[in-house]
């Protein structure tokens, strides 16, 4: 019994100082899971302290990023106004300067058409007195060339010219641009035709002169003796004159491709008496020309009037023109202060618009407590690192006190 005893004392104070080691050591194992739950604890809150002092920061920044942005964008905004206003003002100014231009010019064609309206009457009055002269001065002078010329067909053709051109020039005609002479082509009936002179009219079209009446038979009547061969050379005459009417009827000169010309043709029997005493001799020679549609005969005075005549259509054509040029101005001139007008309203409209927004930007940059003006001089006084003073502009430093007062 007392052999037992000793086994079982000696298991029971290895229990013992098992039980005593477990419950320091667990005793121990307790404190360490505590002391790591307090660090562990103190981790968490010194990293969520920092967490939020980390997103107070961000904000500011974005608070301070957003003021300083609403202050450029309000300073550009304004930089644009005046841009805006200064481009509006240039296109003002250019579109009362095409106004302007274009009154000009209208009043300037009118002036042009009242001077041209006394010159074209003065003148007329002019060319009609001078038609008398003109006449006796040439039928003096084909009286006389007529007797030298006696019996010479080809000359008295050649002498006919110089006399329609001499007329011509002395009434102002110029030749290339008035009038033609000499032409010659090949007709749509293949015919060879030639003219002696072509003079032009408005609207391209164009009238033929033809000046090669023969005068011999003329010639010989006057110069006669007995009164015999002045009737039979009078006769002659006529039928002469009859004769090339009826040739200058059928060379239809219309046909010439490179003109307009009329359908009829201005036959000229140069010296006046010749004209008229063949148709005191020959009635039916009157009735004959007047029934003749493609010729019409003039004599030296009656082309004058009829170049006078020609000189007047184209002074109207010229008026004409000129009140259709005064006219395509004045459409112009319609046409420029519609447009101005339109320009002059955007105009208006665009700057009212303008001046909205700009009012309404500036009332966000200075309106109500911590407005963006103040949060910027608020920064730099925190020490934010700036290089200009906000204030150093005196349209800057007006919004800058006036957000102070508000």
């Amino acid at each position: 019994m007392a052999e037992l005893s000793e086994p079982i004392l000696a298991t029971i104070v290895v229990l013992i100082t098992a039980l005593a080691v477990w419950k320091i050591m667990s005793e121990r194992a307790a404190r360490m899971v505590e002391e790591a739950r307090s660090q562990s604890e103190i981790k968490v809150a010194t990293s969520e302290a920092r967490l939020r002092a980390l997103t107070d920061e961000k904000e500011r920044m974005q608070r301070e990023m957003q003021n300083a942005f609403e202050l450029a964008a309000a300073e550009a905004f304004k930089t644009a106004v005046e841009n805006a206003d200064q481009e509006k003002e240039r296109s003002f100014s250019e579109a009362t300067r095409v106004l302007s231009e274009s009154m000009v010019g209208y009043m300037e064609a009118i002036q042009t058409a009242k001077e041209e309206d006394i010159e074209r009457a003065a003148t007329l009055g002019e060319r009609v007195d001078s038609v008398g002269e003109l006449g006796i001065s040439l039928a003096e002078e084909t009286r006389e060339l007529s007797l030298a010329l006696r019996g010479d067909s080809q000359a008295q053709g050649a002498w006919g010219e110089v006399v329609v051109e001499n007329l011509l020039q002395s009434m102002g005609f110029v030749e290339g641009r008035d009038y033609v002479k000499q032409l010659s082509e090949t007709g749509e009936d293949r015919k060879r035709k030639r003219t002696d002179f072509i003079l032009n009219l408005p609207d391209n079209r164009q009238v033929v002169i033809d000046s090669k009446v023969s005068l011999s038979a003329y010639t010989e009547s006057v110069n006669a003796d007995e009164e015999e061969d002045k009737i039979s050379a009078m006769e002659k005459h006529c039928k002469s004159v009859r004769k090339h009417a009826g040739d200058l009827a059928s060379k239809n000169y219309e046909h010439m491709e490179s003109i307009h010309t009329l359908d009829f043709v201005l036959m000229l029997v140069p010296l006046e008496s010749a004209y008229i005493d063949a148709m005191r001799a020959d009635p039916g020679l009157y009735e004959d020309l007047v029934g003749n549609r493609r010729v019409k005969v003039v004599s030296g005075s009656t082309i004058m009037l009829a170049l006078l005549l020609i000189q007047e259509l184209w002074k109207r054509e010229n008026q004409s023109r000129n009140q259709m040029e005064l006219l395509k101005r004045a459409g112009a001139l319609h046409d420029k202060v519609t447009l101005f007008l339109e320009s002059f309203t955007e105009v208006g409209f665009e700057l009212g618009q303008a001046r909205a927004a700009y009012g309404k930007a500036r009332d966000r940059l200075t309106d109500g407590t911590g407005n963006v003006i103040w949060q910027t001089e608020e920064m730099a006084k925190l020490g934010a690192k700036v290089k200009k003073d906000l204030r150093e502009k005196s349209g800057v430093r007006e919004l800058a006190e006036e957000a102070e007062e508000k």
